[in-house]
């Protein structure tokens, strides 16, 4: 390798902490002045006689604050004499470093450090210049490394600030970040919030198995799958499950987990577990809140359907019945018979409307003949008083279902098609009922005009916010699928076996 080797010949690097060892000396040529110019450090590789061979990045960008830029930043310049421009020290400092340098040189020792102080943008700061013998074989003699203590310090302070930032964070927030080995399913580290959060001392976390026996008995089985699935599969994933605290308290817990693989194994997980309790409970208390307003409303709507029914159509009916009977009895004047019996009909045609509207709030049919027959039903009235023509089918729905799931598909069905028929000008309809995978599907389409599933529409509808609001209370998911000009389809799933009750207090009472 010659002598003079250009300081810019080695590709800069990523900067990296290295410690130069032995083994160094043996390696060949390219791979130290790769791991020097990857020093974060300023480093600068002399001869036996003190001129500079090579500086790595790190010098490179120190000795353009120095003026030494133009001068190939000190390469082919004896080191010793540049010593004070390079440091930025005093004559004192810089002769007590160009002296154990110089000893080195001579070989009357091996290495050489001294920390001193030097002013650097109108503060001072505090330096460490290290010295030492590394005979490369017709190159290097001794190198030579400089690094700025108080940048050290700062970060070092800079960090302990951040840690204790993070510390109190986890503190205040209920997160508890933790380590567990894969293969044993032991943690392996636990932050000091774990005695906070379930109420088990820190030591007791470390305990063969305590993860899984501590877990909730309606979520072990699924969450201890979950954790060996996504560990084999992901990177990084999150899932939510239930532990039991040492009071006997249910703590609903937000895990986010990241793996650390090893040759291709997930060797060890960590992450952070987030206690979402209050959140839970208050999402709890929210769909209660909703079940009890639909609720009162649908018993309000059964209420008046009936009053309609038993009241008023009665009293239409017996009033049409006695027009019936004026009109028999009135023989002069003869102008009379004719208004007696446009009355009359008048009085039939409010009381089907009323039979219709009573119909609408409350399906009896709903009730006595099952969700079939009502849907059907549903589906020929509207066919007969609207502008299109809905078809209806059914495939191999159960003889029974639940009251809940019953009125909350029959409500999805009559509110889709009322959108329909008002807004989306279609010619046509197709209602499905089905039992797919043990839960009942309902599909409501149309060859309307669509609308841009972008546009809001769904957010602000008060039709699409009812069904979703009801589908929450049975455990039921929907899709709506729609274009412009290309129609509307809404897909509904709904479990066949709900279980539901309306007391906000359930979560805590049954331990959720």
């Amino acid at each position: 390798m010659a002598k003079n080797v250009s300081p810019d010949s080695i590709e800069p690097r990523s900067f990296i902490s290295i410690e130069l060892s032995d083994h160094c000396k043996d390696a060949p040529e390219i791979y130290v002045l790769a791991m020097l110019d990857a020093s974060a450090s300023c480093v600068a590789a002399l001869d036996e006689s003190g001129t500079i061979l090579y500086v790595n990045r790190a010098w490179r960008q120190l000795a353009v604050r120095h003026g030494l830029a133009r001068e190939q930043y000190g390469v082919r310049l004896n080191y010793l004499e540049i010593c004070k421009r390079v440091l930025g020290a005093s004559p004192d400092v810089a002769s007590a470093i160009t002296e154990g340098i110089a000893q080195i040189l001579l070989g009357r020792a091996i290495d050489f450090q001294k920390e001193y102080s030097c002013p650097d943008s109108n503060q001072q700061s505090r330096r460490l210049i290290r010295a030492a013998r590394f005979d490369l074989p017709n190159a290097f003699r001794v190198l030579v490394t400089q690094d700025d203590l108080t940048s050290h310090q700062q970060a070092s302070e800079a960090q302990r600030n951040d840690e204790e930032r993070l510390r109190l964070l986890l503190k205040m927030t209920s997160i508890l970040p933790w380590e567990s080995d894969v293969e044993s399913g032991r943690f392996t580290y636990v932050g000091e919030q774990a005695a906070q959060l379930l109420g088990y001392p820190t030591e007791q976390w470390y305990e063969p198995g305590f993860w899984s026996s501590h877990l909730h008995p309606d979520d072990r089985e699924r969450a201890f799958t979950d954790c060996l699935k996504y560990s084999q599969a992901l990177d990084n994933y999150d899932f939510e499950y239930r532990m039991i605290a040492s009071d006997g308290r249910v703590v609903w817990l937000h895990d986010l987990v990241s793996v650390i693989h090893q040759d291709g194994e997930p060797k060890t997980i960590r992450g952070f577990l987030i206690d979402i309790t209050e959140r839970k409970l208050a999402q709890e208390t929210l769909v209660n809140l909703s079940g009890l307003l639909i609720n009162a409303q649908e018993e309000e709507r059964k209420r008046i359907a009936r009053e309609l029914h038993d009241d008023l159509n009665q009293k239409m009916a017996l009033l049409s019945i006695e027009l019936a009977q004026l009109g028999r009895k009135i023989q002069k004047p003869r102008h009379l018979s004719p208004l007696v019996q446009g009355l009359q009909t008048k009085a039939q045609e409010i009381s089907t409307e009323i039979h219709r509207l009573s119909y609408r709030l409350h399906p009896s049919k709903l009730d006595h003949l099952g969700l079939a027959a009502a849907v059907q039903s549903l589906c020929q009235d509207l066919s007969e008083s609207g502008t299109a023509k809905i078809g209806f089918q059914q495939k191999g729905l159960p003889a029974t279902v639940s009251k809940d799931v019953r009125l909350c598909l029959y409500r999805i069905a009559q509110e889709a098609l009322r959108n329909c028929l008002r807004h989306s000008g279609a010619h046509k309809a197709q209602v499905v009922l089905e039992e797919m995978g043990g839960a009942i599907r309902l599909s409501v389409s149309d060859d309307g005009c669509g609308f841009d599933m972008k546009s809001g529409v769904m957010k602000k509808g008060l039709g699409f916010t009812s069904m979703r609001e009801r589908l929450r209370l049975v455990g039921g998911e929907m899709q709506v699928y729609s274009e412009p000009a290309r129609g509307t389809r809404i897909e509904v799933s709904v479990p066949q076996t709900v279980e539901r009750e309306l007391n906000p207090m359930r979560l805590r009472a049954t331990n959720m």
